[in-house]
């Protein structure tokens, strides 16, 4: 949130470690005020529409957009980013999700609201500068768990791996956690959906840079999918080869960012 308030120029308010009451008498505040909340983090074990972990599995990492409630019904309304449309979540659920200490993430019952200026940079300006930021974080992360070098740390150490749990948690967490994946072909790590929104945006813009970087996650996120099925064999030596290949075309892409 940090980095994107400086990219974008707001100003963030949070509410964090109170009572479930105090939190949602200000989230109601927040709404009344035009300004939709961010929930999180959530159990999603509590979320009805995730019928595969509802009351099946904790997994307290999740985030939703509230944008209403009401007291009648007992409901907040939320905006889901795996879910279209308006999802209805019961104030006692809602209390359950939020009922969660994450170290590094959130304390319980947290909600955060953004004040924005009223002359908001242009998209081109927060693309550049944003792309530019994330560029360089993956270039030179401030350690080395992080990046570009994480994944060439990744690659000497899989050869000391020797719990099945490790290499389907490297394939659950290219698709979509928390749930180990049944076939590939979403197992790309987001790559060509960041791929879509930099030809999109060099296209419209005609920035050069963005579209040659585009091909390059693309082609990314395709050995990313090689490297879940190697993961499920465990072949060690597969898996090292492929994270030098993707990290060498993930630094070839993130210095055309960092050139705009």
């Amino acid at each position: 949130m940090k980095d994107l308030a400086n990219v974008i120029g707001f100003e963030e308010k949070v509410v964090e470690g109170r009572s479930f009451e105090f939190m949602l008498s200000r989230l109601k505040d927040f709404i009344e005020g035009g300004q939709p909340v961010v929930a999180g983090a959530l159990d999603m074990y509590y979320l009805h529409y995730y019928p595969d972990l509802y009351k099946n599995q904790h997994v307290p990492i999740h985030y939703v957009l509230v944008v209403g409630y009401n007291d009648e019904e007992q409901m907040v309304f939320a905006h889901d980013c795996s879910h279209k449309g308006v999802q209805k979540i019961r104030y006692d659920e809602f209390e359950k999700s939020l009922n969660v200490n994450v170290l590094g993430m959130s304390k319980k019952n947290t909600i955060r609201a953004f004040a924005f200026p009223q002359a908001l940079p242009s998209e081109f300006e927060v693309a550049r500068k944003g792309l530019a930021y994330k560029a360089e974080r993956f270039l030179n992360p401030p350690v080395k768990l992080f990046g570009i070098p994480a994944m060439h740390k990744l690659a000497d150490e899989i050869f000391d791996w020797d719990n099945e749990k490790c290499f389907e948690h490297m394939a659950t967490y290219a698709t979509t956690p928390p749930l180990l994946p049944k076939s590939f072909e979403n197992s790309h790590g987001m790559r060509f959906w960041q791929a879509d929104v930099l030809k999109i945006l060099g296209e419209k813009y005609k920035v050069r840079n963005w579209v040659d970087a585009s091909m390059l996650f693309r082609e990314s996120g395709e050995e990313i999918m090689k490297l879940c099925e190697a993961a499920m064999r465990q072949d060690k030596e597969e898996i090292s080869k492929i994270l030098m290949e993707i990290a060498e075309i993930e630094e070839r892409a993130y210095k055309f960012l960092k050139q705009v």
